[in-house]
């Protein structure tokens, strides 16, 4: 009985520690990692769970505020994030959007991996089952956004973001798959955008 009972304490320890180590993870993705970049993948379901939408392309990020998504494939289109202004850029209608940060990401996912701060302020995390070495958790605004209920976050032992779900309020919901590296230098050219000769500019940047 006392073996059983020293057993149990033991294991109940080591899980107690493995959550400790990978919520420390999700605080120092936050805190500490000033740049990313890497490739990613995308899927889109809608409600009814059927995939509507795969992409793919390469992402780019400094924080605080700086980003550069290039999506690939189906369609090549670009959001760029210079700190000030977001741009995106659909090259098939040769068309540029832009809008001043604060407008475009403030309640948006994208917000989630620009901000360099304890995502504990801005929260609800909960911890969720650990699936294929990737430790996962829920992540709910504690402030009501107009586009999304929760995104889900998985990282690796290492820290890295692996996973990112994201569910809007209409039940869709969107799955992003990254192979990323964390703090390595990226040219500050890299978020600099200037609209090509010719296209279409709707909005007005800073």
């Amino acid at each position: 009985m006392k073996k059983q009972l020293i057993t149990a304490l033991l294991l109940t320890s080591m899980s107690q520690l493995a959550f400790a180590d990978a919520r420390q993870n999700l605080d120092n993705f936050f805190t500490k990692v000033t740049s990313m970049k890497g490739n990613f993948t995308q899927r889109a379901f809608n409600k009814r769970g059927k995939v509507t939408q795969n992409s793919s392309g390469l992402l780019y990020l400094s924080r605080p505020g700086k980003f550069r998504w290039v999506y690939k494939t189906p369609d090549p289109q670009e959001i760029i994030g210079d700190g000030r202004n977001v741009w995106v850029w659909d090259k098939e209608l040769d068309q540029v959007t832009v809008k001043p940060t604060s407008q475009a990401v403030s309640t948006t996912p994208i917000a989630v991996l620009t901000r360099r701060d304890p995502p504990g302020a801005r929260f609800h995390i909960k911890p969720l089952p650990k699936k294929g070495g990737i430790d996962w958790f829920q992540l709910v605004p504690k402030r009501a956004s107009r586009d999304f209920r929760r995104i889900d976050l998985g990282l690796d032992a290492r820290g890295r973001l692996r996973k990112m779900v994201m569910y809007d309020k209409l039940g869709q919901r969107t799955e992003v798959t990254m192979n990323t590296q964390n703090n390595v230098p990226i040219s500050g050219k890299t978020f600099f955008f200037q609209p090509p000769r010719g296209v279409d500019v709707i909005g007005k940047a800073r």
